[in-house]
């Protein structure tokens, strides 16, 4: 497992489901040695989730592989190369709306403190955080004016808020009336 109290349960589940990590702790490390197996995973997820343990299920279900096909956009995904996670991350930019921010400095959420930017930032973390709020706010600027948009050309329209939702690729179209 990854840990005790309510935390560790979320992880572990996480880690049992959808984020299957081959981690394993050696006589060098700082923890005790566990080697890994995928044999001792599916045991240990079975035991304290009754969950099969899926490595492929970010792909399959999500389609991690290929987000550009899946038509995925609007994801900004950040990087602290410091952080032992980094070189499991998206790295590249895959498209004009899926982005990748990498801060050499970087360690383990350092990109995501809700404090930030801050003093104790390192340069790179302070200019991410400017970074960050600039593409955040194009974005979210250019959805508010798609959706004014959408609002005049369809302002006599009786079916209001249509969506399109895929999960799982089955569309499920919700709509709403007012």
């Amino acid at each position: 497992g990854v840990g005790v109290g309510r935390n560790g349960q979320m992880w572990d589940f996480q880690t049992c489901t959808l984020l299957v990590e081959h981690i394993g702790f050696g006589p060098e490390s700082m923890f005790p040695p566990r080697p890994w197996t995928m044999e001792w995973m599916r045991k240990h997820c079975h035991e304290r989730f009754g969950v099969a343990p899926d490595p492929f299920k970010l792909v399959s279900e999500w389609h991690f592989d290929d987000l550009v096909s899946a038509k995925a956009t609007h994801i900004l995904f950040t990087n602290g190369l410091n952080d032992g996670w980094s070189v499991g991350g998206i790295q590249q930019d895959m498209s004009q709306t899926l982005l990748a921010l990498n801060f050499e400095n970087g360690a383990h959420h350092s990109d995501l403190s809700g404090i930030g930017p801050s003093d104790v930032d390192t340069p790179d973390i302070r200019q991410g955080f400017e970074q960050i709020k600039v593409i955040l706010d194009s974005w979210l600027q250019d959805i508010k004016r798609d959706q004014s948009s959408n609002e005049k050309s369809h302002s006599n329209d009786k079916e209001i808020g249509k969506t399109q939702f895929l999960r799982k690729n089955q569309p499920l179209s919700i709509t709403s009336v007012e």
